[in-house]
């Protein structure tokens, strides 16, 4: 028997020999076991599934307080990168969600939990076609009409481009250190890191950043490298190594950092020419958008130029001395933006 199964006999009991009792209180007491027979328990969960994808098999971890509360899926950055893009969101900001909604978190194919596939596989419609398989088995399985997509980096781009084909489908984005267009991104991110180690006189950064700048196409590896170490590091005052050892994650995702590199190479060509081409400039979606003032991978100027563009309703928190992951050195400012925002529509206070 369930304990509110339990708990709604004992009570019934307790009120029944309260009523053998006190018989001239009935009136009283009898609204009472009506309350009690109408009460309704919240079932959590904390689920986890393997979903099907045309030629991938695609792992999701389901997790709330509440199974009506409405329902978020989390999309990771990368491509490929669970272990720094999702399980440092989940461990915090996706924590505090799961009070107030339903959250899953897609490990992308071949990434995580998620078995490896053909690398002919890794292309951004096969992408785009799994995010449609999760929302379907996640609004059937849960029987909900629509869904909140949150995307960090690539995650972001990659909900921008399902919001453009199914609109219709979505309560809300949230793009988190995200992008658009890999060209404007690449070049504000190539601008603000060069700018950077000039400033602090680093001719090897200087140096192999000039080479990306003569040939982009082979050497975009020296602009994802410095990128992520110019201005504080890729998480603002966070100790990186200290968080992979207190999260086990090379024990739970052995052989990542490798996996993680090929997953992201394999689709590096056709990640630099993507863009949604103004796909949601019309889209009437509640958006809210949401950078590091620190950020020299996504900037705020390029996230800005994004969220003028964008004609819906819409949000801007720029957090302050925050990177690229926000979840790690702003989580308290990113998940008050969130709930904020995804609670009443509402703005944070948190634009510079």
């Amino acid at each position: 028997m369930r304990f509110h199964d339990r708990f709604f006999h004992l009570a019934k009991g307790i009120v029944g020999m309260m009523i053998t009792s006190i018989a001239g209180y009935t009136r009283f007491i009898f609204p009472v076991v009506l309350l009690l027979s109408n009460m309704t328990f919240a079932e959590s969960v904390q689920d986890t599934q393997y979903v099907g994808s045309k030629d991938a098999s695609l792992f999701v971890e389901i997790a709330g307080v509440d199974k009506e509360n409405p329902l978020i899926l989390f999309l990771h950055g990368g491509p490929g990168d669970v272990e720094l893009g999702l399980v440092p969101f989940q461990a915090t900001t996706g924590r505090k969600l799961e009070e107030k909604y339903l959250v899953a978190y897609l490990h992308q194919r071949g990434a995580g939990k998620s078995p490896e596939v053909k690398d002919a596989t890794l292309t951004i419609d096969n992408h785009l076609g799994d995010v449609r398989s999760i929302v379907n088995f996640l609004k059937n399985f849960y029987k909900k009409d629509k869904i909140t997509l949150i995307g960090h980096s690539w995650g972001g781009a990659l909900a921008a481009l399902y919001a453009s084909k199914h609109p219709e489908e979505l309560d809300n984005i949230v793009f988190i250190s995200s992008f658009q267009d890999a060209q404007a991104q690449a070049k504000t991110s190539f601008d603000a890191t060069l700018q950077w180690f000039k400033g602090e006189g680093n001719e090897l950064a200087i140096d192999e950043l000039k080479q990306y700048q003569d040939n982009p196409e082979d050497n975009y590896f020296f602009l994802s490298k410095w990128a992520s170490r110019a201005n504080g590091s890729i998480a603002n005052g966070v100790d990186i190594h200290r968080f992979i050892v207190d999260q086990n994650i090379n024990n739970e995702f052995p052989g990542w950092e490798e996996r993680r590199g090929v997953l992201a190479g394999k689709m590096e060509e056709e990640l630099q020419a993507f863009s949604v081409n103004g796909g949601i400039d019309s889209i009437q979606v509640p958006a809210l958008f949401v950078v590091g003032n620190k950020d020299t991978i996504t900037t705020s100027s390029q996230v800005k130029a994004d969220f003028e563009r964008y004609s819906g309703h819409k949000c801007l928190s720029i957090l302050e001395d925050s990177h690229h992951l926000p979840f790690l050195d702003a989580e308290e400012a990113l998940s008050e933006s969130l709930l904020l925002f995804l609670e009443s529509g509402h703005c944070a206070n948190f634009v510079l």
